[in-house]
């Protein structure tokens, strides 16, 4: 069974996407400190955590494209 992406997972639930990016930005300052400190064995979760982030972003785009849609509409 394919793994479920952070997208179809966020899209699902009502969280906040705010808190979500928070707490990943978080993260990966703490793996770069890890990184430039030499203590990081596992480099891609650098990676994975800037695209789930870029994810993150674009699902909130994609929100607020949807409320300014449905503003015009109501008007």
């Amino acid at each position: 069974m394919a793994k479920e992406s952070l997208l179809s997972r966020l899209r699902s639930k009502s969280t906040d996407i705010g808190d979500e990016e928070g707490s990943l930005r978080k993260e990966l300052m703490e793996l770069r400190v890890q990184h430039s400190s030499g203590q990081l064995k596992e480099t891609h979760k650098i990676k994975e955590i800037r695209k789930s982030i870029a994810q993150l972003k674009t699902l909130n785009n994609e929100v607020k494209e949807n409320e300014v849609k449905e503003e015009v509409e109501n008007d």
